[in-house]
């Protein structure tokens, strides 16, 4: 094998040739958006089961918002995984912790948290993500979703605990 060869190889190897525009950082940007990916199945988990198991009063109210707060979790994590599959990666099938509260308040305070922790894992990405440019604006649609996540459940956490 030829020594140009060669060198195409190994950049080819360590992601910083090849054709899934990782930048030199394939390898954590891949780990970051499956910390992301885990996160959304955890999510859609967890809303599911609160939609289920929402009682009393606010059952009204807030079924909707659990399933609704699930299905967009679901298609976040489709798309990301699809994300991840064409940036060359493998996506996670394990996902993150999932809580399950015992009333409203905790919840709701336990869905703050994973959004929280949803969005650092997107803005992460993004940071890494620099320099490909679609990817880079893919993620900030992604991370604007998440902080709104996160102010409405700010105002619910601050109504209801």
């Amino acid at each position: 094998m030829s020594k140009n060869k060669k060198n195409e190889k190994k950049k080819n190897k360590n992601g910083k040739n090849g054709h899934n525009g990782h930048n030199g950082n394939g390898n954590e940007l891949i780990d970051r958006l499956n910390r992301a990916l885990s996160l959304e199945y955890a999510a859609t988990i967890q809303y599911l089961q609160q939609q289920c198991a929402v009682i009393g009063q606010d059952r009204q109210q807030f079924s909707p918002f659990f399933a609704a707060s699930s299905s967009e979790s679901h298609l976040h994590a489709q798309n990301l995984g699809n994300k991840i599959a064409a940036l060359g990666g493998v996506p996670t099938i394990e996902p993150a912790e999932i809580r399950q509260g015992e009333g409203l308040a905790e919840m709701l305070r336990y869905d703050l948290d994973m959004e929280r922790e949803a969005l650092a894992a997107y803005v992460k990405a993004w940071e890494l993500a620099q320099g490909n440019h679609p990817l880079v604006f893919w993620l900030e649609e992604i991370i604007s979703e998440e902080q709104l996540h996160v102010d409405e459940l700010e105002k619910l956490n601050a109504a209801y605990s």
